[in-house]
């Protein structure tokens, strides 16, 4: 085949490669935009390091926002600790306590505490974090923690919680369908923040622990609160992550969120990513340690985001104080990695270079002589609760006059728009990409608007207008309900049935119509949104947005009230509240709290207010409740009467009674 020819069947192949590459990115999926999202998360995560002086001006600030998708901001008040040694085992050249401390009141943190059995002065102090299994009993938790205590190290290895003897819960989201964990701005990785904080305290107030040297070391699950508590925490001067080192492109692509508990990830309000944390570390020591191998973090997720943070630190002219050790094995320590682990330490806590040769030895201590509490687990223990304890709810300001409120009005508002729905309904209505007329009936004329959502989802919008009336119509628009099997003809099901003569809108969020998801699928959707700093329901809430900026482009839509039933209540009550020109907010069988599981997730809506009171932040415009006014929200109704304005919530008996306000 001639040269020329050759090359254009080469071109001609790479471009197959390339649409077929390009299918398979299709946004027009909750995944694919998820996806693409994810992307975008990564790819911004300092791209650029910041210079010294903008990290210097911003670190504290930026050390807050990360507390705060912690759940950790405020922090919670350091309560007295009332650590207690119930044992100690003597084994020649080391010895270890067995300690319980209270990070609050009554929420127990059992560990054991190694150290050498004759001590000279303080030592450097490790904590050593664990993944998901046994705790600290099991074999190679015990064998990191016991190498440091045989080499002039206090090492002090803890309990997760829900494992060895810390009780409560990690597997919220995961297996326990704990959907109000994200509206309360929770993940348990703050629960293991605070305990390792609380811990530090502890270690500070020991004789033979030198404060000025501690660092954090963990495998798996332990790997990424190491992470997290060197962001948090300045009294960590190394941190050394294992197996635990990616970023968010790669657990989104790969759908490695299955993998993972609720503890691996922070509640991403301002969409970082994993080098955004190095940064916080910087310019204290760091050393990531992974296996390529590792099925839950891949080389190319934890490769770059070390790139990234190596160029911060450069930057900062800490160099020398960031490396990357791997080696070529599955989720898991090896004899290399332990050995530049404990190197890495001697380095920057000793000030000794020389390189470590031996490893931990093969010995393995009786389950049974390790435990904290005998096999008998505290009574009452706070623990239990502490997804309801951790993470400051907001309060509501005495309510004098209506000065007051409309200045906690506009506080929440503002609060809500820059935490919830940070991402939330972008300036400008979305590009239009079809409208289809679907014909009429006795009831009306029917249509079809289809666009292009900011996030690259296609959402359709299905009208019913009346046959005869005059421009511009009053109009009811809602999300349909994911349950819907048609939208046939004006909304289907979904539409309530209002009079004839007013038109509504149907808008299909995601996860309704063309883009529903099958139950395998929702569960991962809905454990990623918070990674990108959303919730399926925010998500949702957007589409609804956007769908009413486009209609209001149609000279025929006059105002527009919005109606939710059930699951799409608290929607339409989120755009309203986000949406001035929403004239009436129109509600059936709505949700009481989003302390419910079941009640739809939006991200740290618990940290502003609940939904009776955040409906109210709607006050002076109109609310219907259609049958009757649920008990949760006679506080709204109060208020409203409280300032004169009782005629602006009505109770109906039916849709069919329903006219525009």
């Amino acid at each position: 085949m001639p040269y020329l020819q050759r090359l254009v069947v080469i071109g001609l192949f790479c471009e197959l490669i390339a649409c077929l590459h390009a299918a398979g990115e299709d946004w027009s999926t909750i995944y694919g935009s998820a996806r693409e999202e994810a992307r975008r998360v990564s790819s911004s995560s300092l791209a650029v390091p910041l210079s010294p002086a903008h990290w210097r001006a911003t670190v504290a600030q930026r050390r807050e926002m990360w507390r705060e998708m912690l759940g950790l901001s405020p922090l919670p008040s350091r309560t007295p600790l009332a650590a207690t040694v119930t044992g100690v085992l003597e084994r020649g050249d080391y010895a270890v306590e067995k300690i319980h401390f209270q990070c609050l009141p009554g929420a127990y943190v059992a560990g054991n505490l190694y150290r050498p059995m004759k001590v000279d002065g303080r030592l450097p102090a490790v904590l050593y974090l664990c993944g998901h299994s046994k705790g600290k009993v099991n074999p190679p938790y015990q064998a990191n923690p016991r190498w440091f205590g045989q080499h002039g190290y206090v090492a002090l290895v803890l309990d997760p919680i829900q494992l060895g003897e810390c009780q409560g819960l990690h597997h919220g989201t995961y297996r326990e369908e704990r959907w109000d964990w994200p509206s309360r701005g929770y993940t348990p990785a703050g629960t293991e923040v605070w305990n390792a904080m609380r811990a530090l305290d502890y270690l500070e107030t020991r004789s033979d622990v030198d404060a000025s040297r501690m660092g954090v070391t963990g495998l798996s699950g332990g790997g990424v609160i190491s992470w997290c508590l060197g962001a948090a925490d300045e009294r960590v001067k190394v941190v050394v992550p294992v197996c635990q080192s990616g970023s968010i492109e790669h657990v989104v692509f790969d759908r490695a969120t299955d993998g993972h508990c609720d503890c691996a990830f922070w509640i991403n309000y301002y969409r970082w990513c994993w080098p955004d944390i190095g940064a916080l570390i910087a310019p204290r020591s760091l050393l990531i340690a992974s296996g390529s191998e590792d099925v839950l973090w891949r080389p190319y997720g934890y490769r770059d985001v070390a790139h990234r943070i190596r160029r911060q630190y450069t930057a900062l002219g800490a160099g020398g104080n960031f490396e990357i050790v791997e080696d070529m094995t599955p989720h898991g320590y090896t004899p290399k990695l332990r050995q530049a682990i404990f190197t890495w330490f001697n380095t920057h806590l000793k000030g000794d270079p020389t390189p470590v040769t031996d490893d931990v030895t093969e010995f393995v201590e009786p389950e049974e002589n390790l435990l904290v509490f005998g096999g008998k687990l505290p009574e009452q223990d706070e623990m239990r609760r502490i997804d309801t304890l951790l993470v400051k709810r907001g309060e509501l300001p005495a309510i004098t006059d209506e000065a007051a409120w409309q200045k906690h009005q506009q506080t929440a508002l503002k609060r809500l728009r820059e935490l919830t729905f940070r991402y939330t309904s972008p300036v400008g209505a979305p590009r239009q990409r079809d409208f289809r007329a679907d014909g009429s009936d006795r009831s009306g004329v029917v249509g079809t608007y289809v666009f292009d959502s900011a996030d690259g989802m296609t959402i359709a919008i299905k009208t019913r207008r009346p046959t005869e009336g005059e421009w511009p119509l009053a109009t009811l628009a809602f999300a349909v309900q994911p349950d819907s099997r048609s939208t046939f003809a004006g909304g289907g099901s979904s539409r309530p049935g209002v009079s004839a003569e007013y038109a509504t809108a149907a808008v299909e969020v995601r996860n309704t119509g063309a883009t529903s998801l099958g139950p395998g699928y929702l569960w991962t959707a809905r454990r990623t949104y918070p990674l990108l700093g959303q919730t399926l329901p925010e998500r949702q809430v957007s589409d609804l947005l956007a769908g009413l900026a486009l209609l209001r482009q149609d000279s025929v839509t006059g105002p527009l009230a919005v109606y939710g039933q059930g699951y799409t209540a608290p929607l339409a009550i989120y755009a309203a509240l986000l949406d001035p020109q929403i004239s009436e907010i129109v509600l059936a069988d709505c949700p009481a709290s989003h302390e419910d599981p079941q009640t739809p997730e939006f991200l740290g809506v618990l940290r502003i207010g609940d939904l009776p009171h955040n409906l109210a932040l709607a006050y002076p415009r109109s609310l219907t409740f259609v049958g009757e006014v649920p008990e949760a929200f006679a506080w709204t109704q109060q208020l409203y009467e409280k300032f004169g304005a009782a005629d602006r919530i009505r109770v109906i008996p039916s849709m069919r009674e329903w006219r525009p306000r």
